[in-house]
């Protein structure tokens, strides 16, 4: 297959000895060079003349052979002319091609499509200036995987200086490329959650004390970075007992081994208390131990507005059941959810046991009743009829006016209809 080259055939055998390293004859440091003083040939059928260049004692061509095919990346050489002349076997287990492929040219064709045209210009470029060829780009397996290899050429030249090969190698670093990737886009994630406003990015040690925070966690807690860093939530907090919390948390954390979230509170200097949702992960130091590192929002303002609207409720419904009059909700499908203390006065049943218009409706009334409001549930009318309804305390059923309105009411995000209603 290479035979044909007379030079590639100098190669392969022992009478064509390289240098490689910064001890040349020639050259310049870092490329590979002939050497300039000839050796005896015993054998060879080959006098100095007929050899396209001088030799060195130092490394022969065998040997070159051996380490080629010995090493686990994959190796080529290229005649002065840039041509590919040779890949060791690993190159060509690799990328599935056959030696006469990957000739002249030919290896381009292991090449992602995308980086054929760099690569060729990448390596004219290094060959018109005869300069070394350090590079990236991804060779195809022989599974049809592309995978990122670093690709490093040198020129080697004889005695006068003059280029009569290039030698060099591919190194697979997809791995790294990827873990470097990763590292990078984890890095812009901690800088951008880091730099925005409304979040509190913060780290502890194994001991809980602080080793990192942004601008938005001492803005929160009103403190400076030399009052923070290296303390405890102890030392910072005005409420110790807050404190005793924060660290109870960050040891179920440690102890879990995962990520968790909590709502904490934290009692500033001036004795203003904020509230904080903090989801908290283990995070390995450089030392072996293993610390705290949290993604916090204040959610002061909410609480304000869940415990105002939840003393509204409770407002709201002390005055539904003081009302005198039978009230009740019902969901879309007509079923009851929600009665006043009125109903279970007149039904004789505590809430405990549950809520049916059959135990307050009147026997006499129940057809009539079911008739029609099954009837407006499934057309969504109102509800406006004259029915009897039991009576625990008076004894008798007494004549009241049943009147359902329905209505839409944004429950968890989702707009549904609810029935309101009463006995009147």
């Amino acid at each position: 297959m290479l035979q044909d080259d007379p030079d590639f055939t100098d190669l392969t055998h022992d009478n064509f000895l390289l240098m490689i390293g910064d001890n040349q004859p020639t050259g310049t440091p870092g490329e590979i060079c002939l050497g300039d003083r000839n050796v005896a040939q015993a054998g060879s059928g080959k006098s100095s003349e007929d050899n396209a260049v001088q030799e060195h004692p130092w490394y022969g061509g065998i040997e070159f052979r051996t380490l080629a095919e010995s090493i686990p990346a994959l190796v080529f050489v290229s005649d002065a002319n840039g041509s590919n002349i040779y890949c060791n076997v690993q190159f060509q287990r690799y990328t599935g091609m056959r030696p006469e492929e990957m000739l002249g040219d030919g290896w381009l064709n292991a090449l992602h499509p995308d980086d054929r045209e760099r690569a060729a210009e990448t390596w004219l470029e290094s060959w018109s200036e005869g300069s070394a060829y350090d590079t990236r780009y991804r060779f195809r397996s022989a599974d049809g995987t592309f995978r990122w290899h670093l690709v490093r050429g040198l020129p080697v030249r004889d005695a006068q200086g003059d280029i009569v090969r290039w030698i060099g190698s591919c190194t697979d670093v997809e791995d790294l490329i990827a873990h470097i990737s990763i590292k990078s886009q984890s890095e812009s994630i901690l800088e951008a959650l880091g730099s925005a406003s409304d979040l509190v990015v913060y780290a502890k040690d194994a001991e809980g004390r602080f080793i990192y925070s942004n601008a938005a966690g001492y803005s929160a807690i009103g403190r400076k970075p030399e009052e923070v860093t290296g303390k405890m939530a102890r030392d910072l907090t005005a409420e110790s007992a807050e404190a005793a919390v924060i660290q109870v948390h960050d040891e179920e954390v440690l102890a879990a081994r995962k990520s968790m979230t909590f709502e904490e509170n934290w009692t500033m200097p001036g004795a203003e208390t904020k509230c904080f949702r903090s989801t908290k992960v283990p995070l390995p130091l450089p030392d072996g131990s293993v610390g705290i590192a949290a993604l916090s929002v204040e959610i002061t303002d909410a609480e304000a507005l869940q415990s105002d609207h939840a003393e509204m409720q409770d407002h709201l419904r002390q005055r539904i059941d003081s009302l005198p009059n039978i009230t009740w909700v019902a969901d879309a499908s007509g079923a009851l959810t929600e009665v006043n203390q009125a109903w279970h006065d007149h039904s004789g049943l505590i809430a405990s046991m549950g809520m049916d218009f059959k135990d307050l409706i009147a026997e006499e009334s129940a057809d009539e009743f079911f008739h029609h409001w099954s009837f407006c549930v499934e057309i969504g009318e109102m509800l406006d009829i004259i029915i009897k309804v039991r009576d625990a305390i008076g004894g008798a059923p007494v004549e009241r006016r049943a009147i359902a309105i329905p209505m839409e009411r944004l429950i968890s995000g989702e707009t549904r209809r609810v029935w309101y209603g009463n006995f009147s």
